[in-house]
């Protein structure tokens, strides 16, 4: 018996030997963590850098409600990278001074502070209606430096030579020399020139996928800095000017349209001018419609999808009507004005 139990033992000892001990089960894989959310005010597809992780600071606290407005600026810097540097010191200093967009020469865009961030941008100590702004308005910043006016020269002659929007130099022409040298005087004897094209794409870019994400007027709550507040002449009415002129090109072009119908039932009409002004019109259609495709999904795939192939096409041609549009913007946009302005009856 004695043999027959150590045997037993000896199969139990080899059973648990080959067993071993019972493990605990396998835990599930960990689940990946959902990426942060994009800071508000990087819109997709519009190719606008990143930047607040390091501007972020420049943000005073979180925005309460959705932006309701914006306000054109300057950054009277030359570069992005003085602007940028500009920020720094700022945040050094422990300030909130900044903006939530800035604006390279060459249109290249960046979010510095979230839009559901407040920032210092604008006191609304010169138009009541925008004390307190910077707590419902995002500002955009373009680089920029003012223009220096010599008072002891002819001041009317130096603002002919600048480059600036049709309607703000027909406004300071208009002005007698006492007022227009008071005018300069009291902005410093300073005075920002127009954007330029590539700035001006960037710029309605944003302002239209502003508004559409909260709902604000444009015309009424987009607004020049030196409007609201006391500041360099120049620095956003060049920019609002351009906006409001992009506002109103559906209507220039329905005004063409209405002239060309109008001459088309006139039997007397000049066959060649007809052909000028349609041509005209179906050009300006084509480019409006360039740019409402700009940026949205479809447009920048068509795009994508052309320069791997390197086969220019429909696309690639849409990019550079938009290109030249903006670069030649007020040309083209007197052009317009006249073209749908009917001609005037002889005189009696």
């Amino acid at each position: 018996m004695g043999t027959t139990s150590s045997r037993r033992s000896t199969q139990s000892d080899r059973q648990v030997a080959t067993t071993g001990p019972a493990r605990a089960p396998a835990k599930p894989p960990a689940k990946p963590k959902d990426p942060p959310p994009p800071p508000a005010g990087l819109f997709p597809g519009m190719g606008i850098q990143d930047e607040t992780k390091e501007f972020g600071p420049l943000a005073s606290r979180d925005r309460e409600g959705a932006p309701q407005g914006v306000v054109l600026h300057r950054t009277e810097s030359p570069t992005m990278e003085s602007a940028r540097n500009s920020y720094r010191t700022q945040i050094e200093k422990g300030n909130h001074v900044g903006a939530h967009y800035l604006v390279g020469k060459e249109g290249e865009t960046s979010l510095t502070v979230p839009t559901d961030k407040v920032a210092s941008h604008v006191r609304g100590n010169k138009d009541e209606a925008w004390k307190g702004a910077n707590g419902w308005s995002v500002g955009i910043e373009n680089v920029g430096m003012p223009s220096k006016i010599d008072p002891k020269k002819d001041i009317r002659a130096q603002v002919k030579a600048l480059e600036l929007p049709p309607a703000m130099k027909a406004r300071l022409l208009g002005l007698s020399d006492k007022e227009l040298k008071a005018t300069l005087k009291d902005g410093g004897n300073e005075m920002h020139q127009d954007i330029t094209g590539p700035q001006k794409r960037s710029n309605w870019n944003l302002v239209n996928a502003l508004s559409k994400a909260h709902g604000f007027d444009i015309g009424t709550k987009v607004q020049a800095h030196e409007e609201v507040d006391h500041k360099t002449l120049g620095e956003g009415e060049p920019i609002k000017e351009f906006v409001s002129a992009m506002q109103a090109w559906p209507e220039k072009l329905k005004a063409l349209g209405a002239r060309i119908a109008k001459m088309q039932a006139d039997p007397k009409h000049d066959p060649k001018a007809l052909e000028q002004l349609v041509a005209q019109l179906e050009k300006d259609q084509a480019t409006w419609a360039a740019v409402q495709a700009d940026k949205t999904p479809a447009e920048n795939t068509a795009l994508d999808a052309e320069k791997i192939l390197e086969t220019p096409g429909p696309a690639t041609a849409r990019e550079a009507d938009r290109s030249s549009f903006y670069k030649e913007f007020w040309p083209r946009s007197q052009a317009l004005d006249k073209a749908g302005t009917p001609d005037k009856a002889p005189a009696s």
